[in-house]
């Protein structure tokens, strides 16, 4: 099977000088990644903004299942990075050879994601395209994290993790922003702290929230998301030896450790359903809270324990004890997804976009959206609750999408960067 780089699975990762050993491929990261992108396509597709609260973000401290979407990508691209490098070593790339080849598919990963976010262009201008994005921030952590493994040693990657979540909470919570001081940590001064005020001297008014005063994908707030990416190196690292039930004990150990700093450092903010929501439950100077949309360093912590629990739950699936060379049948709409990845996270997003844009005729004659009118026409008139429409909306959507990558995966179409 041939996947790229970025999509294919990961299980070595050398110190500097060390061997490089080849283990079996982890389906399991296959299907976890192929989750991620069904789970996407659930939250972000939704008939209408009527659904169950579990599958919106949280408008600012906490975070849902929704919010563990972003920081899984990234934890799969770095559980995939030491195999990456590991097998272009095997073909005799130096260091520089990698980053060089690591640099242009950062590039290529931030133009599409240049082109994604600001699709169909109808309402953009030059002076107010968005920069930041989804896909540019992995391929900035991608290149970071290659870096980071071709020229640092392990010990040295723990502490450039560390000083990054650690220096981070100190510039938001103790150092004052220019002209402003120290600016609190809610959603009055979104467009105050720190990350609004290097993404507004960096990037002006080429942002996506606030009225283009901040964005959650913004510079700052990308360096503790190379955290998030340096976790699934970890995870690689653990599972380096082989996928052992022993391994899997330790990838659950580190999420288990993951989840409760996380909250612990977010000031135990109070748990609803499945995820955190609101604020603080304890405030002083050390609570550093849950936050996506500022990618606080509870927050890497927090679903860097999730994705650690997921990989390890996959893992037991999938990958322990199989005997056959296929995935479990069961797996296979998350496989056809997973090997796709980046095709079904583009395309499907153009699509809805297109759909968004497309107008039909309503019956008292006024225009509305194709989208919206599958909502309210055939979702809507078929099933009275609001939620569970827009929620069947969305899974007929994901459904589509795992037709047609079912097709390419048959025929053996995996598209690469």
């Amino acid at each position: 099977m041939t996947t790229t780089s970025l999509e294919s699975p990961a299980a070595v990762a050398p110190t500097l000088g060390s061997p490089v050993s080849r283990p079996a491929r982890l389906q399991s990261l296959d299907v976890l990644r192929g989750v991620t992108i069904a789970a996407m396509m659930l939250v972000n597709k939704q008939g209408n903004d009527g659904g169950y609260a579990a599958l919106q973000h949280v408008p600012w401290h906490g975070a849902t299942p929704t919010d563990w979407i972003f920081p899984f990508f990234l934890f799969m691209v770095g559980v995939a990075l030491p195999f990456s490098i590991a097998s272009r070593r095997r073909q005799g790339a130096s260091n520089a050879e990698i980053l060089r080849h690591a640099f242009s598919r950062a590039l290529i990963l931030f133009a599409l994601g240049m082109f994604e976010k600001n699709f169909p262009f109808l309402s953009t201008t030059l002076d107010t395209v968005r920069i930041p994005g989804v896909l540019q921030r992995i391929g900035f952590c991608y290149f970071a994290g290659t870096a980071l493994l071709l020229y640092t040693t392990r010990k040295q990657q723990g502490i450039i993790a560390a000083l990054l979540l650690v220096g981070y909470w100190v510039l938001l919570a103790f150092v004052p922003v220019p002209g402003l001081g120290v600016v609190p940590m809610t959603g009055e001064f979104a467009s105050q702290n720190w990350a609004a005020w290097v993404d507004q001297l960096t990037m002006g008014r080429h942002l996506g929230y606030g009225n283009h005063t901040w964005d959650a994908n913004g510079l700052l707030s990308s360096l503790p998301s190379i955290v998030t990416l340096q976790a699934g190196v970890l995870a690689a690292w653990i599972l380096e030896a082989g996928v052992t039930v022993a391994a899997t004990w330790r990838l659950v150990l580190a999420g288990v450790a993951g989840v409760i700093l996380g909250w612990v450092w977010g000031g135990f903010q109070p748990p609803i359903g499945l995820g955190i929501i609101g604020e603080p439950s304890v405030t002083n100077a050390l609570v550093f809270p849950i936050n996506k949309m500022l990618w606080t360093s509870s927050y890497v912590l927090y679903t860097a324990g999730l994705a650690f629990l997921s990989l390890a739950t996959c893992i037991w699936l999938v990958d322990l004890g199989r005997r056959a060379v296929d995935v479990p049948r069961w797996t296979m709409p998350f496989v056809v997804l997973g090997t796709n990845a980046i095709f079904a996270y583009l395309a499907s997003g153009l699509a809805a976009k297109l759909l968004h844009v497309w107008t039909v005729a309503a019956s008292d004659g006024t225009r509305t959206s194709a989208w919206g009118w599958a909502q309210v026409h055939v979702f809507g008139a078929l099933i009275p609750s609001v939620p569970l429409a827009s929620l069947v909306h969305s899974s007929v959507y994901a459904l589509l999408w795992i037709a047609i990558c079912g097709w390419m995966y048959k025929r053996r179409i995996f598209l690469k960067l």
